[in-house]
């Protein structure tokens, strides 16, 4: 336990060596906070070796995943294994263990949202100080720095759908380019407008189908799925359209097949689902608020630990479309600042040096 506990470049290669070295790990990814590695086999020793490795709070095997949470340095840590294991130059097709459709929906919302989550939080900071400042300075709302600040705050939140596109495409193997040319349609201007004709009451077709009055920004579900039918779509073109037309009809059959299934499927179902879930939880909370409170402050911490956090990420954001506000939110907020009031804790009382950094 004397080795230097910042050495990451030494953690990951330590953790390589573990967990049976590159010839034993079919692939390897982060989230915010843990490595997580899908293995062919666990090594008997290799929890216990590396829970004891400086650096290292806790190992966790959830869902098929051999994860290894570090804490914020996790991305120091993943640079070092992805370098070892020549991720940028290759992707190991190795089949994974079978998991459930509800693991497999949140591990893939954990994958995708993890990339951008910090550019989301430095959004919700900017609109936070907004907040303090207006409390202070009444007039400051009506200024022009108040007014480019909090479009500034809302730009990750309203072109959601688009961050997602970058890391879903990642994520599902497929064109970015593509992806991004999908999600952008959907938050067009001419979408947005046609879908007001709807909601007023005007009946609007795609061929013979009438379309949804279902709008994109700020979404979660509906790019997620978007990119996960086009990856399918993608490969199929790919493997079956003659060479010669290949690079252009890809992209041309994408789009035309893509956006209308979006609007006229993936989107009401998606936004239907987030929207049953987040009627579920108000459901509860009007009846009972104290045990929806206690029910997430208690759960909430845990829910991070096996990473299922991000599946309630859409029930949020659907809040906020419906109603203009989420509780959920707040119970959430609470258990995360009683949780960072213990680590404070930990700072101010342990004499253990090893404790006394995880903390922070």
């Amino acid at each position: 336990m004397g080795s230097k506990v910042r050495d990451y470049s030494k953690l990951a290669l330590d953790i390589i060596k573990a967990v049976g070295g590159e010839k034993n790990i079919n692939s390897a990814a982060r989230c915010a906070t843990r490595l997580r590695f899908v293995l062919k086999e666990i090594p008997t020793d290799a929890t216990a070796k590396i829970s004891a490795m400086p650096g290292v709070i806790s190992v966790v095997e959830k869902g098929g995943q051999y994860q290894i949470v570090i804490g914020p340095h996790v991305n120091e840590v993943y640079d070092v294994v992805a370098k070892e294991l020549h991720l940028d130059d290759k992707q190991t097709e190795a089949p994974q263990e079978k998991q459930s459709l509800v693991n497999r929906v949140i591990a893939a919302i954990s994958a995708i949202i993890t990339p951008f989550v910090y550019v989301l939080a430095a959004a919700g900071l900017v609109q936070g100080c907004l907040i303090v400042i207006k409390q202070f300075a009444p007039g400051f709302a009506d200024t022009g720095t108040y007014s480019l600040l909090n479009m500034i705050s809302w730009v990750p939140f309203t072109f959601l759908p688009i961050l997602i596109a970058v890391s879903a495409a990642k994520h599902f193997k497929c064109n970015t380019y593509i992806a991004l040319a999908c999600c952008c349609a959907l938050l067009s201007p001419s979408w947005t407008t046609l879908a007001g004709r709807i909601a007023d009451g005007e009946i609007i077709k795609f061929l013979c189908f009438p379309m949804s009055r279902t709008t994109y920004t700020s979404t979660v579900l509906p790019p997620i799925f978007l990119v996960l039918v086009l990856s399918y779509l993608e490969r199929f073109l790919r493997k079956h359209l003659p060479d010669v037309i290949k690079s252009l009809a890809t992209p041309f059959l994408c789009l035309v097949i893509m956006v209308p299934l979006t609007i006229l499927v993936i989107g009401p179902l998606s936004e239907g689902a987030a929207n049953g879930l987040a009627k579920g939880y108000n459901v509860l909370y009007e009846a009972v608020p104290a045990v929806a409170a206690l029910v997430v402050g208690a759960l909430w911490q845990v829910l991070v630990i096996f990473g299922v956090h991000w599946g309630f990420t859409p029930v949020t954001l659907a809040n906020f479309e419906v109603f203009g506000y989420d509780t959920l939110q707040v119970f959430k907020t609470c258990s995360v600042v009683a949780q960072a009031a213990a680590c404070f804790g930990v700072v101010l009382k342990t004499r253990n040096k090893e404790f006394k950094n995880a903390a922070f």
